[in-house]
């Protein structure tokens, strides 16, 4: 799945010269939400021993910090409406990397019932780091053509991304904690204009323990607020990204899906800066990549250009 044709946001133009937006990103805090009770945790173990078997371990649902999806969510959500985000969400996009320790509620009904309005709701598994990826093709399609007139459902999506770490042990990589990011992207008005996205096929391979040691380094805070940063996720060889030029920035290596999105969280600080994100999943063969352009505002309706964007100091 490739989208777009170049480094230029005109590839992304709808007819009416709209492009997708990426408005807004928030790394969610939820390290102080209060996990689930002792109740949902025992229904969970006599589920998973009625399943697989009475001597199946269920000491991990003690160990872990215990939170379930609708909490994290219902956080996010206090999270967008603080910063004015909400407003016009027609769209949530829910992206799953791990199971909800939960199993008793189901999220697209929780969401559609916690959200103003009853967005439509979809959620994007199975596709590991790709997920989030995949999930902004479809807030892009289904804003621009979905709906049931098949003409577009306007305003703006919400793709969440979720991962939660009481899990059982697995050979795969999971999160070192608990993490939630939101992206709110639309057609119209402010934000970093999608200037290319791609998901494609990549040979499956081992995980290199170098890649693992990975950290952002310290200067990169204070690189210039207009230099190109480059955001390459755990995996991402740096000798396959064709251009790095600018601030090289790394996914904590303690994260599953949210890491390189949660370093685009931060870069909101150098809102004059295109951003690249890199990303590659080495469990399931993909590899992704996210052009935005520097974030920018529509000009206001009486310019004598209508296209015509000014770029935010």
């Amino acid at each position: 799945m490739t989208l777009g044709g170049g480094s230029r946001a005109a590839s992304w133009a709808e007819p009416g010269g709209a492009v997708l937006r990426v408005r807004g990103v928030v790394d969610v805090p939820v390290d102080d939400l209060v996990p689930v009770g002792d109740g949902t945790r025992r229904s969970v173990a006599e589920d998973l021993r009625y399943v697989y078997g009475e001597d199946q371990p269920t000491d991990w649902l003690e160990s872990g910090p215990g939170r379930d999806y609708p909490t994290m969510i219902r956080a996010a959500r206090a999270a967008l409406r603080d910063r004015g985000l909400l407003a016009d969400v027609r769209l949530v996009v829910l992206v799953v990397t791990t199971p909800d320790l939960q199993h008793e509620r189901l999220l697209g009904g929780f969401v559609a019932d916690l959200f103003d309005d009853r967005p439509y709701t979809f959620c994007v598994t199975e596709q590991g780091l790709a997920g989030p990826f995949t999930a902004l093709r479809l807030a892009h399609e289904e804003l621009a053509h979905g709906g049931p007139q098949g003409v577009g459902l306007g305003g703006d999506a919400l793709v969440l991304v979720l991962e939660q770490c009481t899990l059982p042990p697995t050979a795969t990589r999971v999160p070192a904690r608990d993490r939630v990011v939101a992206l709110v992207v639309g057609h119209d008005g402010a934000g970093r204009p999608v200037e290319g996205l791609s998901v494609a096929r990549a040979p499956r391979g081992p995980r290199s323990d170098a890649a693992a040691l990975v950290v952002a380094p310290d200067g990169s805070r204070v690189a210039s607020p207009d230099v190109r940063r480059v955001v390459l996720g755990v995996d991402v060889d740096p000798g396959e990204v064709s251009d790095l030029d600018g601030v090289v920035l790394h996914a904590d290596a303690g994260a599953a899906a949210t890491g390189v999105w949660e370093v685009l969280a931060a870069c909101d600080d150098a809102p004059d800066a295109p951003v690249v994100l890199h990303e590659r999943c080495l469990e399931l063969g993909y590899r992704c990549s996210l052009v935005l352009g520097p974030r920018t505002v529509a000009a206001s309706p009486d310019a004598d250009d209508l296209s015509r964007e000014a770029v935010l100091a």
